[in-house]
């Protein structure tokens, strides 16, 4: 099994990453996301820039809510306000963590 490091964690989410694999894991509820290396930066690139009220939908129950696709068209992610601004917080803060150990380890 791979060893992995921790890059970012609150109660909601965490992000790991598999030294060995090259692979990034964002648990987020209930929801396993991985990535390579070049995929999360593709990911993050992609998404970082999107602004909540450009794309904001309401859910049957009436809560705004932003709803990202996936590859799988069946699968999509779906972010109240408050859940949008606190993933993107944790993967910036994982970016950054990253980017220092690849600073110490390499």
């Amino acid at each position: 099994m791979c060893k992995t490091t921790v890059l970012a964690q609150n109660a909601n989410i965490t992000i790991a990453q598999c030294n060995n694999c090259k692979v990034l894991n964002i648990w987020r509820s209930g929801v396993l996301m991985n990535f390579s290396f070049e995929q999360f930066d593709a990911f993050y690139v992609a998404t970082k820039k999107l602004d909540f009220d450009d794309y904001l939908e309401n859910r049957p129950d009436g809560k705004e809510v932003v709803i990202l696709s996936t590859p799988f068209p069946d699968i999509s992610l779906v972010f109240t306000r408050e859940e949008w601004h606190e993933f993107f917080n944790k993967i910036d803060e994982a970016l950054y963590m990253k980017r220092i150990y690849e600073l110490m380890y390499c």
